[in-house]
């Protein structure tokens, strides 16, 4: 479980203190990230919400924020771009209707806050959902919602959302860090199967936004990917990659959503034997590059 106190942690070092006991079986972990001391809360309020439709799995994990977020960005006016991160839960009517009623109230009450869907003239998205309301938990995290499905299995599903012109760029991107092609549901919105237990889908999806729609970007989510191979890849990604430990990798997408690359045991071998670029200006075992601090990373040690 998190941290739920931030004494000797330094802020030099670190930005937060990252929670690493992920689920073997995921592909993928979102990583939330708390104020000091709000931790173990939004966790256990998180874990609270799965265990209606997937208790065996830990897919979300809320880290400690060593130091808290910059003035200007936590007070700045609101940007009026479309969320940039939203995780839905598709609850099948045939478990009960209370449930999905229930697992509704549950977002009525704090910390969850209702989200308004609408841009700075007061107006609705037009492409937002209908009469389906997102809640958050904090404006720089992801925006949560519930949906009734009528057939098929129940689905846990993380959605990025990719301006216009980033979008083909962004499924190439995430299709060459998972190894897999993404399904195309429409010429607009694809996804990966991510996991499958007996009655839930874990997905992660990309949805790209109409012409001239920004993204805002949700500063306090990090996600991780296992990968098996970190020295091919590093040279074909979009912004620098930067090695925090002998096995982790820090990066971002073409929106600036934070990305983590964890190599597997087995291509550890490989790094110590130099087949990372050297124009990345990589750094080898568990030190972090001289005269570089990255403003999110796993504490080192």
């Amino acid at each position: 479980m998190s941290r739920t106190h931030c004494s000797g942690m330094s802020s030099t070092s670190s930005s937060f203190a990252m929670d690493e006991s992920t689920d073997p079986t995921m592909v993928m972990t979102v990583h939330l990230l708390a104020n000091c001391g709000h931790s173990l809360f939004l966790q256990q309020t998180l874990d609270q919400l799965l265990e209606w439709i997937c208790p065996d799995v830990r897919l979300f994990l809320v880290s400690e924020r060593v130091t808290p977020i910059k003035y200007y960005e936590k007070y700045r006016k609101k940007s009026s771009g479309f969320p940039g991160i939203s995780v839905l839960l598709f609850l099948h009517e045939a478990f009960g209707e209370e449930r999905i009623f229930q697992v509704h109230d549950f977002f009525q009450h704090p910390p969850w806050q209702y989200y308004h869907t609408q841009n700075t003239n007061g107006k609705l998205y037009p492409y937002a959902p209908a009469n389906q309301d997102f809640y958050g938990l904090d404006d720089h995290m992801p925006v949560w919602g519930v949906r009734q499905v009528h057939y098929g299995t129940e689905i846990l599903r993380v959605t990025l959302y990719c301006s216009f012109d980033n979008y083909e760029d962004a499924v190439r991107l995430y299709e060459m860090i998972l190894q897999k092609e993404a399904t195309m549901q429409k010429s607009n919105f694809c996804l990966f199967a991510l996991y499958t237990t007996k009655h839930t889908a874990f997905q992660l999806c990309l949805k790209q936004l109409p012409l001239g729609i920004s993204v805002e970007l949700k500063e306090s989510s990090v996600l991780q990917f296992k990968v098996q191979e970190i020295g091919q890849l590093v040279p074909l990604l979009p912004h620098p990659c930067i090695p925090i430990s002998s096995t982790r990798w820090q990066t971002q997408d073409y929106e600036g959503n934070k990305i983590l690359l964890q190599v597997q045991s087995h291509s550890k071998h490989n790094e110590k034997n130099g087949v990372l670029s050297s124009r990345h200006n990589h750094a080898g075992g568990e030190k972090t590059l001289p005269n570089f601090t990255p403003d999110w990373r796993i504490p080192q040690g």
